[in-house]
């Protein structure tokens, strides 16, 4: 975990303060004019007001730690969801802090980073807080929360302190799932007996459930008659789909082909159907499930670096 400590919060006035801070000169030019003790009484405790507040805001941030604990799969186009840990390490409550990840525009230095979606969070004392930072995904492969800003204008507005960190998490962005194609050659049958082995067409009985089996296969109603999960027996029908990146030439770009492969890899298991995966360089053999989903959509979203 990141912590920040007192060299890395930096502080400044807010647009509110530059208006504050304006007036209270102006207050002490006509106190210096008309020499109205009254007026500088209260220009000499706006000042000390600005002081207190300006340590506040500084106390707000030194001391937090923050860490990236968890962050799941998405597909290109939708927003990946950062799961951070933000630690009181100084058992202090914090106020209105707020959270974003910082985008380089370019190499120039005029031009600032970009500014991602910003979050809002408080914790209490000696206690953590879980805050979700969304990213946008633009295309498929690693997806690094990199430099993350970190600011609070608590207590008053007049002030911003603000600290960077940066966490080298990354979130895996999958092709995405488009296209219009039929699923390529149907499927082919399996099994010893002519094709008419197990398939996932025809119910044909019930087995024991084995571990790997998917659990759209599982007949619930028939397991909780008995002690034991019974999956379905399928016979003949479909069998194993091949997803191969030959039939899809037809489309040219290679995003294209990653994103028409995609899009057969989610129809197929939500049919609780097998496929196998056939790409250059890399084969998935047949499978069907969560992981044979996970398996398929992880090498279509880092070919071909897999």
């Amino acid at each position: 975990m990141e912590v920040l400590d007192r060299k890395r919060v930096y502080i400044f006035p807010s647009r509110a303060g530059g208006v504050f801070l304006g007036v209270i000169g102006l207050m002490l030019i006509g106190a210096i004019n008309y020499d109205n003790a009254l007026a500088y009484i209260l220009a000499f405790l706006l000042v000390g007001l600005v002081f207190t507040a300006m340590l506040h805001t500084w106390r707000n941030l030194a001391g937090l730690g923050l860490a990236a604990v968890a962050v799941e799969p998405v597909f290109a186009g939708h927003p990946a969801r950062f799961e951070l840990l933000l630690a009181d390490l100084s058992g202090r409550p914090r106020h209105g802090l707020l959270l974003r990840r910082l985008v380089p525009r370019s190499w120039q230095w005029w031009r600032g980073p970009g500014a991602g979606r910003t979050v809002e969070s408080s914790t209490v004392e000696d206690s953590s807080t879980r805050i979700i930072l969304e990213v946008p995904s633009e295309k498929r492969g690693w997806l690094t929360l990199g430099r993350v800003e970190i600011a609070s204008r608590y207590p008053l507005g007049l002030l911003r302190a603000w600290a960077y960190l940066r966490d080298d998490t990354q979130c895996l962005v999958y092709p995405a799932p488009h296209g219009k194609l039929p699923i390529a050659g149907g499927a082919s049958g399996h099994g010893d007996d002519g094709g008419h082995g197990e398939g996932l067409d025809d119910f044909a009985g019930l087995r024991t459930y084995a571990p790997g089996d998917s659990l759209r296969s599982i007949h619930w109603k028939a397991s909780a008659r008995g002690d034991q999960l019974l999956v379905k027996k399928l016979q003949g029908g479909s069998g194993i789909h091949w997803l191969r990146w030959s039939d899809t030439a037809a489309l040219g770009d290679v995003e294209a082909r990653l994103s028409q492969l995609a899009q057969w890899v989610v129809t197929l298991d939500a049919r609780g159907e097998r496929y196998g995966l056939d790409l250059p360089s890399l084969r998935l053999e047949p499978d069907s499930g969560p992981a044979q989903r996970g398996r398929a959509l992880r090498a279509l979203a880092l070919w071909p670096a897999t």
